[in-house]
């Protein structure tokens, strides 16, 4: 871990000789300090989300950014965090979001990893384990919910743009969408950001459940291993929770 988040200015490398910079954000004194949930996506009972090219499962890789951007956004001063998923517990997500709304945050942000397209099969270990593998698509994606009142809908599509405009300018590259399909629809201001078009009964349910405004970040493709080798670097974690942290401040103006 890095002596201290608030000195630095981390790097992360989305593309190969590409060098990109998170800046620290800047936060005033006296400023109010933001009530963020962080969830872990995934996790939840019989419930491990992907399991990506080199097996891996969803639910350990969020749960692992989870608590690095619970931790950076403690570090910088301005924020005040509740994991939803800690330990070795399995909280369904009507627990989850009951307990988020019960500490009145300011914002719901929920981690996952996606794994798009035709994948085939592969054997990255020196035994029988085969995992899938996709080398295309790569990139994140922030999604929300339009089913709500027109406030709230605003200011999820505030919290959505900013946090997914942070994240492009930081150098993680906005996936295209290609296998979204009629799952989401492309936002017409921030190009990662994706909103859900599914019909009511099939529409993601943590988008949707709270009046408080949530997003999904999508942070990378679970199949690529080119991304899941980055996404294993600590400067890839750090410089995404510098990015968000300075999206969420973004949307609270």
């Amino acid at each position: 871990m890095v002596p201290s988040l608030l000195l630095l200015a981390l790097t992360v490398w989305p593309e190969p000789g590409s060098v990109v910079q998170a800046p620290v954000p800047v936060i005033a004194k006296k400023a109010k300090k933001l009530r963020v949930v962080v969830d872990a996506g995934h996790g939840a009972p019989n419930n491990d989300g992907n399991h990506g090219c080199f097996c891996q499962a969803e639910m350990d890789h969020t749960w692992l950014i989870a608590q690095h951007l619970g931790f950076v956004l403690s570090d910088l001063g301005g924020f005040e965090v509740m994991f939803t998923r800690t330990g070795e517990g399995r909280p369904t997500y009507q627990s989850r979001m009951a307990a988020a709304e019960a500490w009145k945050p300011d914002v719901i942000v929920s981690l996952h990893s996606d794994a798009r397209g035709e994948a085939t099969t592969w054997k990255p270990f020196d035994d029988e384990r085969e995992c899938a593998r996709n080398p295309n698509e790569p990139g994140f994606a922030v999604l929300w919910s339009d089913v709500a009142e027109a406030p709230v809908v605003a200011k999820r599509a505030k919290l959505g743009r900013s946090v997914g405009q942070r994240l492009r300018e930081a150098g993680f590259r906005a996936y295209t969408g290609e296998n979204y399909g009629a799952l989401y629809k492309q936002d017409t201001d921030e190009p990662s950001g994706w909103i859900d078009i599914r019909p009511p009964k099939t529409s993601v349910y943590f988008l949707k459940a709270s009046s408080v405004p949530t997003v999904i970040i999508e942070t990378h493709h679970a199949l690529d291993p080119a991304e899941v080798a980055r996404w294993d670097e600590l400067k890839t974690a750090d410089a995404f929770a510098l990015a968000v942290a300075q999206g969420l401040l973004d949307a609270a103006k």
